[in-house]
């Protein structure tokens, strides 16, 4: 006779949320959590040769290093092509079709009612 658990040989619980992976499953699929202290390991840190060399930094690059200056941006475009802009047609108000404003609806709300006296 078959046995159904057979299907479950090779594969461990999450301690986490319970769902099952394979044996050796640094992290579970479902919760991510980590099951072992691989991606912990301590290594040894490159010898100074090996180690990458620094680059320029590009003032453009500003996103990169929060502490790098700002360039400040010049657009090379004809002044009379650009139109000022004033006025504007938004209406961000909210009006029913009626034209009446939401408010406070008049609802009638029922006293509540003594189920059992303790």
């Amino acid at each position: 006779m078959v046995d159904k658990l057979d299907c479950l040989a090779g594969k461990e619980a999450c301690p986490v949320c319970g769902s099952i992976a394979a044996i050796g499953t640094a992290r579970c699929p479902e919760c991510g959590t980590f099951h072992s202290g691989v991606h912990l390991e301590e290594r040894q840190p490159p010898p100074p040769e090996e180690r990458p060399t620094e680059r320029d930094i590009n003032p453009t690059d500003y996103s990169i290093d929060p502490s790098s200056a700002i360039a400040v941006e010049e657009f090379d475009s004809d002044d009379s092509s650009v139109k000022k802009w004033s006025g504007g047609s938004s209406d961000f108000s909210f009006e029913d079709e009626d034209g009446n404003k939401p408010g406070k609806l008049d609802q009638v709300i029922p006293e509540s009612e003594i189920i059992s006296a303790d």
